[in-house]
């Protein structure tokens, strides 16, 4: 008996921190949330191996070209006499060759992958950011879903008061029937809410868990709430910040640079012969001897003409791109701000309306109960006063969202610490 109750014990002692771990777990801040999302979410994984993929490219790039070797093998036929025919196989020759690309042509080669990894790279902070934006959207989802779901149960609540108060009046002859109807009506309404509500932020919490890397019933629970912060950013300081800061810039001028790069490979490529180096030596009896083997491919049919133009379209392709990218970036900073700001001005806007929604249940409430208001007026204010209650939240995490577009548009989005890169 003793034993048992020094192993219950020991079972309790060891399992409060492991309840208490997991009942924690549920709970996630937004900085957890963005730093697990960089690390789990599937569109960052395949833009890291992408990024590993182009590095791999590059150090191909960079090597020669693989070398070659022959053998010549003779003496396979038979000789001597008829009862005694032998093959006396032997190498007679052999030799080793090493290719060698155009003069020039395997450093601009390796230029190009190097810019090319650098693009995947960039692309990887670009995929981050849209990711970010998108997890900050989603946890103020969050946020306001479970806000719903409270003022829903609230509404839930006074509508069933509500409901119960219009019944008594009717028993003493205050009320109409069709008011006890339209009352009933209204709590159905009101618990069809709640249920659309639940299910809203269950999505949400399932979209969340997605980013986490993470099953969709995972349990989840925000640590954080929506506080409002005045927009701290000025158009002309971010729009100067976005084109330093931009990585689609810094990659379109990057693939620029590649392209001449290439378009030059192709020029090389018909100014100067692709090379080979190599020895040779043969070991036959008639013969003993060593020799250097040099070898040159021309492209004399055509002069790499093909190559060239391919190459020179390329690059003014890419010119167009890059100054196409320049002017669209003025218009999505410009439009970020703008929506960021009105975002900021409609929180004021709201959080009035919001005060006024207090005073306002305050007052039809007590003006119901005195018999000043008629039936249809009261529930009209109820309504406007959940719909105000909601909506504040609604435009703090929509301003929330705008800051976080914001800061996608202008490349202010760090990588979360502790984060791997």
């Amino acid at each position: 008996m003793r034993k048992k109750l020094c192993l219950l014990a020991l079972f309790l002692v060891f399992n409060q921190p492991l309840q208490a771990q997991t009942i924690a777990s549920e709970t996630l801040t937004l900085e957890e949330a963005l730093r697990l999302a960089y690390i789990n979410h599937p569109k960052m994984r395949e833009a890291k191996q992408e990024s590993s993929a182009a590095h791999g490219a590059w150090i191909s790039a960079e090597a020669l070209p693989s070398p070659e070797a022959e053998l010549n093998v003779g003496g396979l036929k038979k000789h001597g006499d008829e009862e005694k025919q032998v093959r006396k196989g032997k190498i007679d020759s052999f030799a080793v060759r090493q290719p060698l690309d155009p003069l020039g042509t395997r450093f601009l080669r390796g230029s190009i992958a190097r810019d090319e990894y650098n693009v995947s790279k960039g692309k990887q902070r670009l995929v981050w950011a849209e990711i970010r934006k998108d997890v900050i959207a989603t946890y103020g989802t969050i946020i306001t879903e479970e806000r719903a779901v409270l003022t829903a149960e609230e509404n839930l609540n006074a509508t069933r008061q509500f409901s119960a108060k219009v019944q008594t009046r009717y028993q003493s002859g205050r009320a109409l029937q069709s008011d006890v109807i339209r009352a009933g009506i209204e709590v159905s309404r009101a618990e069809n809410e709640l249920l659309i509500t639940q299910k809203e932020l269950k999505v949400a919490k399932g979209r969340l868990n997605l980013f986490i890397g993470r099953s969709v019933e995972e349990p989840l629970a925000p640590a954080d709430t929506l506080e409002y912060e005045p927009l701290a950013y000025q158009y002309q300081e971010i729009k100067d910040r976005a084109f330093k800061d931009r990585v689609d810039l810094k990659n379109e001028r990057t693939l620029l640079s590649a392209r001449k790069k290439g378009f030059w490979a192709a020029v090389l490529g018909a100014v100067f012969p692709q090379m080979s180096l190599g020895v040779e030596r043969t070991t036959e009896e008639f013969e003993n001897d060593t020799a250097i083997l040099l070898s040159a491919s021309y492209p004399l049919w055509g002069f790499n003409a093909g190559a060239i133009k391919k190459a020179k379209a390329e690059k003014n392709i890419q010119e167009i791109r890059f100054e196409a990218l320049k002017k669209s970036v003025s218009l999505d900073v410009y439009q970020s701000f703008l929506d960021a700001e009105l975002a900021d001005k409609q929180v004021s806007l709201q959080k009035k309306a919001l005060e006024g929604a207090n005073e306002l249940l305050r007052q039809i409430t007590t003006q119901y109960e005195e018999g000043e208001i008629p039936f249809l007026n009261y529930l009209e204010n109820i309504k406007t006063i959940k719909e105000t209650r909601l909506a504040y939240f609604t435009a703090l995490k929509n301003y929330k969202e705008k800051v976080a577009e914001l800061e996608r548009a202008i490349q202010a989005t760090p990588v979360p610490e502790g984060a791997i890169g």
